[in-house]
């Protein structure tokens, strides 16, 4: 199956399409669709949607349009996008579903540091990546911790590396470290 996603920006497209093709071992490629932060995505994902139907060369099964909550309400977020797209009349020939994260992509990434620490190990990079205290879904500051942790191991921040930690990472730790998780995992399934 080719699954879309439409999402804030590089970072969570490296990071959520590593983690969807852990979670549905069924999808063969994972079309993301970029849009430099939350406003461009509320402008711009209808027009992604579009272009999954009709111009992107493969037939999508189905598409996630995710954005971070800032740790708001995430279904009051959801709903909006909803609104939108509805709003605008187009009716998608696949499941569309809307994700708003609880917290940012990086908190999901500091779960489990023994990932940042194979990848390290992978580019021949010395030292060892600490492991950050739970809870980790209420930390306001995630992007600089797993920035932190990164640069514990001399890797750089950049959207490889964060893919290469999703890939790596222990799903069934994440669910454990951070609970709302497991509703990307059930959103992911959904259809």
């Amino acid at each position: 199956m080719i699954f879309g996603i439409v999402v804030e920006g590089d970072y969570d497209s490296s990071v959520y399409s590593a983690f969807i093709q852990r979670i549905r071992p069924d999808v063969d490629r994972v079309l993301a669709r970029p849009c430099d932060g939350v406003a461009g995505l509320r402008k711009r994902f209808v027009g992604w949607l579009k272009d999954f139907q009709w111009q992107s060369g493969y037939q999508v099964g189905k598409a996630l349009v995710i954005r971070d909550s800032d740790r708001g309400e995430s279904g009051a977020l959801e709903d909006e996008l909803a609104r939108i797209l509805k709003d605008k009349g187009f009716r998608a020939t696949f499941p569309v579903h809307f994700y708003a994260t609880r917290c940012v992509v990086e908190t999901w990434l500091l779960a489990d540091e023994e990932a940042v620490n194979k990848v390290a190990h992978d580019r021949d990079k010395p030292g060892s990546a600490k492991r950050i205290a739970d809870p980790l879904e209420v930390k306001q500051n995630a992007k600089d911790l797993f920035r932190a942790m990164l640069s514990q191991v001399q890797l750089p921040a950049d959207p490889m590396v964060y893919g290469e930690v999703a890939r790596a990472a222990r799903i069934e730790l994440i669910r454990q470290r951070c609970p709302y998780f497991q509703r990307f995992v059930d959103y992911v399934h959904a259809c």
